[in-house]
């Protein structure tokens, strides 16, 4: 049987990743030897195999910073709304018996409470908001 340039080529992929016998190798080997323009053909074809790996590598990356990136952003935003709920709350009232109770006024301690909680979002949003710049 005949090896032709087709058989060779459809081997090539395997040949260039290390995945072949080594009876398959030699024979790509001497196949390679025997046809000078078609083994410089072929390592152009090699260097394209790597370019396209390496593509899809940095594809990865891109696809793993977008991702870090937009969980961080929806964290950011959550936190954000967090902040300005309880930045508000303090304000909040209560209608009883026909009277305003403000929450600042009778419940000093629990309006406190929420405006150390949105200071703590506030400044956590800060804190990412800066990450996601400098990052």
């Amino acid at each position: 049987m005949t090896v032709t340039r087709d058989v060779i080529l459809d081997l090539l992929p395997l040949y260039f990743a290390g995945h072949i016998s080594t009876d398959t190798k030699a024979l790509v080997d001497e196949f390679l030897q025997n046809d000078p323009d078609f083994a410089r053909m072929s390592q152009r074809f090699d260097a394209l195999l790597k370019d396209h790996a390496a593509l899809a590598d940095g594809d990865a990356m891109e696809c793993r910073a977008f991702e870090r990136t937009r969980r961080l952003l929806r964290f950011r935003n959550q936190t954000v709304g967090m902040a300005i709920a309880y930045s508000l709350l303090p304000f909040s009232f209560l209608f009883k018996d026909g009277r305003t109770y403000w929450l600042l006024r009778s419940k000093p301690s629990i309006a406190i409470a929420f405006g150390c909680t949105a200071l703590a979002c506030w400044v956590a949003a800060y804190i990412i908001n800066r990450r996601s710049r400098l990052g």
